[in-house]
């Protein structure tokens, strides 16, 4: 194994060591201070006006501490770890353009979930009456972007990663038989 690859690996250890982190702990405890509310990262389809302004009245001050600073502090670090893990093999192992352009939706996928991070920032900043439409939607639709985005790229790897899987095993196979 390259020096390459072994230093790609220590980022997806990284990587997953991170989102783990967050989906067992820090989002945990964040729905905890919310009274069992949905963190606004953990919400794929995005969320309305009226659903942001409940959590924001459920959540404690700590739960908003906890989330601006601890959270968002975890969240400043996946997002780009997640891009480069998906990016990487894509571009090495999907032929033509196909792979870069893959490899370009991982990266949006980060850059679209660094903005989603800004913009709940915002939203954590400010009381429930002082939220306005404009910040749920930029917020929400920033989270949409982050999870079409990231859902494609994570399903293309995943098949690429079926699809060399098989091969290897027909080769090995040929090879024994």
């Amino acid at each position: 194994m390259s020096k390459g690859w072994k230093i790609y690996w220590v980022v997806v250890a990284a990587t997953v060591t991170n989102y783990m982190i967050m989906i067992l702990w820090s989002l945990q405890l964040v729905s905890e201070m919310a009274g069992g509310g949905v963190p606004f990262d953990m919400r794929p389809g995005g969320y309305s006006f009226d659903d942001a302004q409940a959590f924001l009245t459920v959540i404690t001050d700590a739960g908003r501490d906890f989330y601006l600073n601890t959270q968002q502090l975890l969240d400043l670090f996946y997002p780009t770890l997640f891009a480069i893990t998906i990016a990487i093999p894509l571009a090495h192992w999907v032929p033509r353009y196909w792979g870069w352009a893959l490899a370009v939706l991982a990266i949006a996928a980060g850059v679209f979930d660094h903005l989603e991070n800004s913009a709940v920032a915002v939203m954590l900043r400010v009381e429930p009456d002082a939220l306005t439409e404009a910040m749920v939607s930029t917020a929400s639709n920033w989270t949409l972007a982050k999870s079409i985005s990231t859902t494609i790229a994570s399903v293309a790897l995943l098949l690429v990663l079926c699809i060399k899987g098989i091969t290897w095993l027909k080769t090995r196979k040929a090879k024994a038989g």
